[in-house]
Formats: C-alpha cells, structure tokens, sequence
C-alpha cells in the first residue's frame, strides 16, 4: 500500500463467511487446509523435502514445538529457522536447569540452615509442567523426525561469562557431530517417528502394563541418542524418563494425547509415500520399547522394517490417492 504500509491478511475470513484467505495451503504439520496458517518468517524458506514454501496453524506449530512468540513482533518459525532456544535439546536443557537450580537453592539453603531442603510442591509442578510441554513436542515426531533428519538443528551451547569458547573442545561444550545419513539411522534405531505416533493415540493405554516398562524403555532409546539429545550421563537420562513417565501417565489434556490430539488429514504430508500408510498411527508398526534392548544393559530394540519418509523427496499428490488411481486402472 502507499507509504510502505503492509496489511497482514492471514486471519481475515473471505466473502463465503467459510474459507480463510490461506485455505489453498496445507498446515505443514496437520496437513489441513481449513483455518488461517502463517508461513514460516524466513521469506525464502523452502519446506524439507519440497519445494514450497511451508505453512502453519499456530496452534499446530506451539504444540509441535516450533517456535511462536510475539515479543515485540509475531514470529512464526519452521524447525530449521527456529531461535535455537525452542530445538529439542534446548527445551530438555531448559528442563533440567529446573532441577540443577532446586539443588543450588538447596546446597544455599542447607549452608545457611544446615537441613535438609526436600523438594517443594512448587519445584516438582514446575517440572510436571515443562515434563507436558516436552512430552507434547516428541508426541509430533511422527511428523517433525524427517525434519530432524533432514536438517538436524541449530542448538548453541550456552557458554557462561567465565568461558571462552574459542578455547573450548566440542567436548567441553557438548557438541555432536551428526549427518543426515547418520541421523536417518539414529532415528531409525531409536524409532523416533514410531514414538511419536505411539505418544499421539495413546497406545500404551492398550494393554495393562504398556505404560510403565515398554514406555520407559522407549524414552530411554529417545534419551540415548546423543545427536538428538545431546551426550547425557544415565542419571540424566533417568530423570528424563521418569518424568516424562509421570507427565504421560497423567493424561493431561495438555499434552494433547489420545481424545485431545490435533486432528490430522489422511493424506499428503501426514501419510507414507511407499505405501500410503498413515504416519500419525502405528498401524501394523510394533509399539516401540514393547521389544526389550537386543543387548544386556543397552538402549535399543532389534530393528524394526518400518517406513518412513527419511531423506526423501516429497512427491505432489496424496499417495492415497495415487495407491486408488493404479488400482482402478
């Protein structure tokens, strides 16, 4: 407009009183076109896998784990061009400084009262609640792993004021070298995008049981994959499994899980282009961790022949669709 005034129009209804003005475009997440989305802040983004330029539900994307804020300005940002505080590893980072900050008021208050601090039910519904926020972004992996995989991340260690992090190793700052190759074969031993589906429908409900070994072992292999999680000591991989245990266990509505997940579309970005399969469901896909570790004291289940879209381009076209077509030929 005149005098470089910009209007955004991505929440304005059309003349039907039905559509959106960005109904032709797919949720990148859900893959819906109803509701209004809003594409990713980098102007030249170019969705993994595509060619298109990737759109989202707010909503999809918060609880995805992308990055949303509005201070001062709304962003909206896709996996790779998210601030590297709203990564996978940042938020388990930002998780456990919960509990390294308890034990710090601890130790100060021990010295000053010299007894014991136990933890306050402050403390502990700060950590259920950021175990949810955590919990919600992995049940979507069914979805974001292929990103992961793709393009890994832009975690930033965090380096304190005393530090200089030029004279710094990448052990020291806890970096891990990864490729997509190697990715797409970490996400596959730990079952990353199978977790997530798992997570969605609720399917350690199904069998009494499920709940506690099977999904403990499960999170466990997630925890155990250093490119993802960054090289966590076992007692922080333990602390991460119990609470995420805790967090499912709750069913909070939160966590968007079972009777209160997103609605997804069963076509296009949410299904298999080998096969058609949903990606959103198990379907003939064992449970993940229902397998105990093929080794004494490892992390990992036998693997599994499962598909997924790893390091593959996305093709036009719901694969369903396609599946039908050749079949009616």
């Amino acid at each position: 407009m005149d005098g470089g005034q910009k209007i955004d129009c991505f929440n304005i209804v059309m003349a039907d009183g039905r559509r959106h003005v960005s109904h032709q475009f797919r949720c990148f997440l859900c893959g819906k076109k109803d509701g209004a989305k809003v594409h990713c802040v980098e102007e030249c983004c170019i969705a993994p896998g595509g060619t298109k330029i990737p759109y989202f539900h707010v909503t999809c994307a918060r609880q995805a784990g992308l990055e949303v804020s509005s201070d001062p300005d709304f962003v909206l940002a896709c996996y790779r061009h998210a601030n590297s505080s709203f990564v996978f590893r940042a938020r388990l980072e930002d998780f456990m400084e919960i509990e390294i900050m308890r034990y710090s008021e601890k130790a100060q208050m021990k010295n000053l009262l010299k007894i014991s601090n136990p933890m306050s039910w402050d403390h502990a519904s700060r950590l259920f609640h950021s175990a949810v926020d955590v919990l919600r972004t992995l049940g979507w992996a069914w979805r974001w792993a292929e990103w992961w995989v793709e393009s890994g991340d832009n975690w930033e260690p965090l380096i304190r004021d005393d530090q200089n992090e030029e004279e710094m190793t990448d052990k020291e700052l806890k970096r891990v070298e990864s490729t997509p190759e190697s990715r797409c074969d970490d996400a596959r031993r730990c079952r990353l995008a199978a977790l997530g589906a798992a997570l969605r429908n609720r399917d350690y409900d199904k069998i009494e049981g499920d709940d506690q070994a099977p999904l403990e072992r499960a999170l466990m292999a997630v925890m155990s994959t250093p490119s993802l999680v960054g090289p966590l000591k076992q007692k922080e991989k333990e602390f991460y499994v119990t609470w995420f245990s805790l967090a499912y266990r709750s069913a909070a509505p939160r966590l968007g899980f079972g009777d209160h997940k997103t609605p997804v579309e069963s076509d296009s970005y949410c299904v298999h282009q080998a096969d058609g399969s949903l990606k959103f469901e198990l379907g003939a896909r064992p449970l993940p961790g229902k397998t105990p570790p093929e080794k004494e004291n490892g992390f990992f289940e036998p693997r599994v022949d499962e598909p997924d879209d790893f390091l593959q381009i996305l093709t036009s076209g719901s694969p369903i669709k396609k599946k039908r077509q050749r079949q009616s030929a």
